[in-house]
C-alpha cells in the first residue's frame, strides 16, 4: 500500500472520529465540532485529488507501454494487407490479436470442426479506459479502416460526425484496488451571514451551516454478458472482431446504464435514482412536455445552489421527440428543427437520451459526482462446453468487466418527476 493510501485511510478514520464526536454531541454541537468534520472531509478530498492525479499518470505511463506492445506486436505479426498497429483500435480485435485466439487458428486453420471441443482460456483484452474510448471507436463494417477513401473537408467544423451522448459519457471514471467505505455529502444548509460587532451579550454570534453526511461503501460487481456464435464465424477474425465489437458495446454499455440508474443496492450497484441526498423536485402535468421543460429549469436553480453545475439532462427518448417536435403558432420548431446539426440541449445544458430513465422524469446535475471505477478490466473467455453448442457447430463467448460505483455527492443530482 501506497503511503498515500495510508495517509487517505488515516484521514478518513480521523473524518469519522470527528463525526461521530459532533453526532454525540446532540443539541449541543459546536462550531469547533463542525468545523473539525468540515477539516477532515477536505484533507480526504485533497488525498484522493493526489492519489487520482498519480492514478492517471500511471495510466498514461501503461497507455504507452500498450501501444508501444500493440506496434511491436503487428510489425511481428507483418500483416499481409498492410494494416499496422493504428488499426487494432476496437476490442474485437484485441481479441482476436490475442495469444489464445491466435493459437486457436493456428491449430484449426480450416476451422473448427463438427463436434471438436474448445475451450479458449480467459483473456485480458484491456480496462474501463479502454472499454469506454472503444466502445465508439469508428471503423468499417469489418472493423478495419479504410484507408484509399480520399478524405472529405466539410465546412461545417465539428458538429455533423458527433454521436448522440449516453450516460457513461457524462459520467467520471476511476480505479479500485477493492471494496471500501466513503463519506457522501448527503445534504449541506448555509447559513453564511454578515455579522455586525457584537455590543452586549444578545448579539454578535456567529451563524452555523449544516452539513448532512453518509457512509457509503463501494464493492465491485461484476457486468457480463455472452453471445453464441458459430464455428465459422470464430474462424473469421475480422467479421468476428466486428461482431464482437457491436455485441460488447450495445449489451454491456445498457446493463451498466441500467445498474448506474436504477440499481437496487442488493448483489448490485445501489443506482442514483435509489440513493438518499438526490434531489427531488416535481411537477403537475398539464402542458405536456412543456411541464418538464420548465421543471427541469427549477432543478437547474436547485442544483447551482448546492455549488453543483450542471453538466447533463438525461431524459427519455419519448421525450426528447416531444421536446424536438414543439412547435409555435405559425409550425415553426422552437429548437433546432429537423436540419439542424450538432448535440441537442436543454437550457443550455446537453441532453442525453436514454431508455433506462422513465417517460416523464428527468435527472440533472453534475455527473461527475458519479463515477465508474475498473477493478479487473475487461475479460473474453470461449468455449463450446455449452448445452449441445460441440455437435451444433456453435460457440458460447462471454465477456466480463468488474467494477464499481460511487455517487460522490447526491445532492448535486436531482430527479424531477411527476406530482
Amino acid at each position: 500500500m501506497s503511503a498515500l493510501m495510508r495517509a487517505r485511510q488515516a484521514a478518513y478514520k480521523a473524518a469519522m472520529d470527528a463525526q461521530n464526536i459532533m453526532n454525540g454531541a446532540g443539541t449541543e454541537v459546536t462550531d469547533a465540532q463542525i468545523e473539525a468534520v468540515k477539516a477532515a472531509i477536505e484533507k480526504v478530498n485533497a488525498l484522493d485529488a493526489k492519489i487520482a492525479a498519480q492514478n492517471g499518470l500511471s495510466e498514461a505511463l501503461a497507455g504507452l507501454s500498450r501501444a508501444g506492445a500493440l506496434e511491436k506486436g503487428d510489425a511481428e505479426d507483418g500483416d499481409a494487407d498492410g494494416a499496422g498497429a493504428g488499426s487494432a483500435v476496437t476490442l474485437g480485435e484485441r481479441y482476436v490479436r490475442s495469444a489464445p485466439y491466435k493459437a486457436f487458428q493456428k491449430a484449426n486453420p480450416a476451422g473448427l470442426g463438427n463436434g471438436s471441443p474448445l475451450a479458449m482460456p480467459k483473456t485480458r483484452i484491456g480496462d474501463l479506459d479502454d472499454f469506454m474510448v472503444n466502445r465508439k471507436a469508428p471503423g468499417s463494417l469489418l472493423g478495419t479502416p479504410i484507408a484509399h477513401v480520399q478524405a472529405e473537408r466539410y465546412p461545417t467544423v465539428d458538429m455533423v460526425d458527433r454521436r448522440p451522448l449516453t450516460l457513461l459519457d457524462v459520467i467520471g471514471r476511476g480505479r479500485m484496488g477493492g471494496p471500501f467505505e466513503y463519506v457522501q455529502i448527503t445534504g449541506v444548509s448555509s447559513n453564511a451571514a454578515i455579522v455586525a460587532e457584537a455590543t452586549g451579550e444578545a448579539d454578535g454570534l456567529k451563524p452555523t451551516s449544516d452539513m448532512t453526511t453518509a457512509v457509503a461503501d463501494c464493492r465491485s460487481y461484476t457486468f457480463a454478458d455472452g453471445f453464441t456464435v458459430t464455428n465459422q464465424l470464430l474462424s473469421d477474425a475480422p467479421a468476428f472482431a466486428s461482431y464482437m465489437q457491436t455485441s460488447l458495446s450495445y449489451n454491456l454499455d445498457s446493463v451498466i446504464e441500467d445498474k448506474i440508474l436504477n440499481g437496487s443496492g442488493a448483489q448490485e450497484p445501489r443506482g442514483i435514482l435509489r440513493t438518499t441526498g438526490v434531489q427531488e423536485l416535481t411537477y403537475t402535468a398539464s402542458e405536456g412536455v412543456m411541464d418538464i421543460i420548465k421543471a427541469v429549469r427549477r432543478a437547474k436553480t436547485r442544483i447551482a445552489r448546492v455549488g453543483g453545475v450542471s453538466t447533463a439532462v438525461l431524459l427519455n427518448p419519448e421525450d426528447v421527440e416531444e421536446i424536438d417536435l414543439l412547435q409555435d403558432a405559425q409550425k415553426r420548431f422552437y429548437g433546432q428543427g429537423p436540419f439542424g446539426t450538432g448535440p441537442g440541449t436543454l437550457w443550455a445544458v446537453p441532453v442525453v437520451g436514454s431508455e433506462k430513465i422513465t417517460k416523464g422524469q428527468a435527472l440533472i446535475g453534475d455527473f461527475k459526482q458519479v463515477q465508474l471505477l475498473d477493478h479487473e478490466g475487461l475479460s473474453v473467455v470461449a468455449f463450446n462446453q455449452h448445452k449441445d453448442y460441440a455437435q451444433r457447430n456453435m460457440v458460447y463467448v462471454r465477456a466480463e468487466l468488474r467494477g464499481g460505483v460511487v455517487i460522490w455527492r447526491p445532492n448535486r443530482l436531482a430527479l424531477v418527476k411527476t406530482a
